[in-house]
């Protein structure tokens, strides 16, 4: 795999952890003041991080198998595994 390829990658798995975590703070700035005044073993705090940690996990797991595949792809369409080069050389007769 190239640089350009990894970059990719990297960029794409990114994407993926900035959708969850955004979709995460627009879920906290909207109910949050439901378990804000709660104390910390109350148990809608256990059902938030509960959600919040299957949100991640879930998400994560996508995000592994997306580029899994991608690099499935790569792997199968890349120019190198699609051709191979044989190059013979002829000596030359010095007279």
């Amino acid at each position: 795999m190239n640089n350009s390829e990894q970059e990719l990658l990297d960029n794409l798995y990114k994407r993926f952890q900035t959708t969850m975590i955004g979709a995460l703070a627009r879920f906290e700035d909207h109910f949050g003041h439901l378990w804000d005044k709660e104390p910390d073993d109350s148990p809608i705090w256990d059902t938030w991080e509960y959600t919040r940690n299957s949100i991640l996990n879930n998400g994560n797991k996508q995000a592994r198998a997306a580029i899994d595949d991608i690099k499935k792809y790569l792997s199968k369409n890349t120019i190198s595994s699609k051709y191979t080069y044989k190059l013979n050389f002829k000596e030359e007769n010095n007279k």
